[in-house]
């Protein structure tokens, strides 16, 4: 009866407030944040991705690899940076779209190569945090997590000094910007770091060096978009 009730309570529910597409806004009543054309004309990466860094390949060779330092010793990645998708992750990190955290994290556990010992998330400045009102990164690796059933480990990484936006940077200055810029508290064994982009790599790899400075064993970078 109990079940019942519940399936009873979510269609009284959806007649009320009902589930818009996070794309094209219009109503579904399938799981998950888009409906089923704007699902297939977003920008996923389809597998086989590249393992080191996340991005597309072709025949099997990556473009983005060769010439690049990263420290994280491999990546997930949902799909490009670009068009729709990029669209969707400017909702969710600078206006409020909150629940496309739910649907990438989903996302992100179902392709996770392995388990790990913890998820973490990039942090934000504090400044930056009390602006925007939350840390999209965080929300996504919280929700990483809980779809995995993997622990969260809330804190573990913080941003200690104040740096410029990578976008308003040339190549060698984004490269040089987060060098420093965070510290861990003690952890261990193979994590997972979740933010929503991946571009030069020098934010992950300057939180990866924070977290094997803390005892990490080795760090794994997940993103939405590359």
């Amino acid at each position: 009866m109990k079940g019942t009730g519940t399936g009873l309570l979510s269609r009284a529910l959806s007649l009320v407030w009902p589930r818009l597409c996070a794309d094209c806004e219009e109503e579904i009543d399938t799981p998950g944040a888009f409906c089923a054309r704007c699902e297939a004309a977003l920008e996923w990466i389809a597998p086989p991705a590249c393992p080191r860094c996340g991005a597309w390949t072709l025949d099997g060779r990556c473009g983005e690899c060769p010439g690049k330092d990263f420290l994280f010793a491999g990546a997930v990645a949902l799909g490009r940076y670009e068009g729709r998708l990029r669209d969707a992750v400017l909702r969710l990190k600078f206006r409020g779209a909150r629940h496309l955290a739910d649907d990438f994290g989903r996302r992100v556990a179902e392709r996770l190569p392995r388990r790990f010992d913890g998820v973490l998330a990039v942090p934000l400045a504090g400044w930056k945090l009390f602006s925007r009102g939350y840390n999209a990164s965080e929300l996504l690796a919280e929700r990483a997590a809980a779809h995995a059933k993997l622990p969260y480990l809330r804190g573990a990484l913080r941003k200690v000094r104040r740096t410029r936006p990578q976008a308003e940077l040339s190549l060698e200055e984004r490269r040089r910007n987060p060098r420093g810029a965070f510290r861990a508290r003690r952890v261990s064994g193979a994590l997972l770091l979740v933010d929503d982009v991946l571009t030069t790599g020098a934010t992950a790899n300057a939180c990866v060096e924070a977290l094997r400075t803390a005892g990490a064993s080795e760090v794994h970078v997940a993103v939405v978009g590359r």
